[in-house]
């Protein structure tokens, strides 16, 4: 039997084989000896063949830096998702040699992509037309011009993250909603020349709408709430968090308008009271995540209204929600058997006898943060050990 001396030498079958099992950094090692001996015609067949997925790890940012962006071009390998950060000649060299690029993520982290500006973006919308999935989260220097063309040239698009955008308006809102009628994610936050107007043109166009997230916009009001409920029937997540002009009314045309609601978060917005809360309810029954800390208007009578209408709560956050107590917590215990995750900290009028309850009643409850919480005494905090022992 001949004992093969190098990958070059084995059978094409088990050569192919090993290249679809390598990770792409060894693949990108064997690449320029392979190719410099002549060895397999075969070999660039078998890693055409491959999708490639960028990921954002420390292997991949030291290989852009390499160059490996254009050896993937050069050797006409399929990219279809790119998540790593990257400049806008980078992004334009994307744009031009990874056409069926379905999801591209370079979010900010380190800067780099504040070089980022409407002409990649442009040139992105042009070049890839197959695009589902982009976030390009703090790229400040992108405005309407370049979402326009986003807009007009990615039909495809269902998820978009523009957060912390802060120079994209009502305006670049408008195009989208007119040309990603398939939009189903949508993240805004911080961008803060975005107002109810905006939003009412989303909610017209973007009926497939599932999940929004809205943090610190704070134009946002009950108008533009309401807007969502009537036209995203199909919402299913919304973070609010940090409007402070949503009150109640919002709440609960959201209640009517959004049965289909699993998530939402209106931390801080202290305009909100239990008349939403027993709205939301009373409105969605599919609740499994709610997050009110900080709304010190809310108080037991709002949590019983949770449980009663809520069954399937998993998660609740009350961060420093003073007027709720034990009465609250027990009638969790009681009447959410299915609760992992729990915040009471900040919360002064809950004692040992709330821990006690939870630790009955809920027994999937995994995660129970209780700090700051200063009628709760050390045999309270053992049993929240135990509960968090779980994990």
């Amino acid at each position: 039997m001949t004992t093969a001396k190098s990958l070059a030498d084995l059978p094409d079958a088990i050569f192919c084989n090993i290249i679809e099992c390598l990770d792409w950094g060894d693949v990108g090692r064997l690449d320029t000896a392979l190719l410099k001996r002549n060895a397999r015609s075969i070999y660039l067949v078998a890693v055409k063949l491959r999708k490639v997925k960028v990921e954002r790890n420390e292997f991949w940012w030291k290989s852009v830096e390499k160059g490996i962006l254009n050896w993937l071009i050069s050797r006409n390998i399929r990219v279809v998702s790119w998540d790593l950060e990257v400049d806008d000649t980078e992004l334009m060299t994307i744009a031009n040699g990874c056409t069926q690029l379905q999801s591209l993520n370079i979010s900010d982290s380190d800067g780099c992509s504040h070089n980022i500006t409407d002409a990649g973006i442009i040139a992105l919308a042009t070049g890839c037309p197959q695009l589902q999935s982009l976030n390009i989260r703090y790229c400040y220097k992108i405005t309407d011009e370049g979402i326009r063309a986003v807009a007009t040239g990615c039909p495809q698009l269902q998820s978009l993250d523009i957060s912390l955008c802060g120079n994209i308006t009502d305006e670049g809102i408008r195009a989208l909603a007119s040309g990603c009628t398939q939009l189903q994610s949508l993240n805004i936050s911080g961008c803060r020349n975005i107002t109810d107007g905006g939003i009412r043109a989303l909610a017209t166009g973007c009926s497939q709408l599932q999940s929004l997230i809205i943090r610190e916009c704070s134009k946002i009001t009950d108008a533009g709430i309401r807007a969502v409920a009537t036209g995203c029937p199909q919402l299913q997540s919304l973070d609010i968090r940090y409007c402070r002009n949503i009150t109640d009314g919002g709440i609960r045309a959201l209640a009517t308008g959004c049965p289909q609601l699993q998530s939402l978060d209106i931390t801080l917005c202290r305009s909100i009271t239990d008349a939403g809360i027993r709205a939301l309810a009373n409105g969605c029954p599919q609740l499994q995540s709610l997050d009110i800390s900080g709304c010190d208007n809310i108080t037991d009578g709002g949590i019983r209204a949770v449980v009663s209408g809520c069954p399937q709560l998993q998660s609740l956050d009350i961060y420093n929600c003073d007027n709720i107590t034990d009465a609250g917590i027990k009638a969790l215990a009681t009447g959410c058997p299915q609760l992992q995750s729990l915040n009471i900290s900040g919360c002064r009028n809950i004692t040992d006898a709330g821990i006690r309850a939870l630790a009955t009643g809920c027994t999937q409850l995994q995660s129970l943060k209780i700090s700051n919480c200063l009628n709760i005494t050390a045999a309270g905090r053992e049993i929240a050990r135990s509960i968090n022992g779980k994990r």
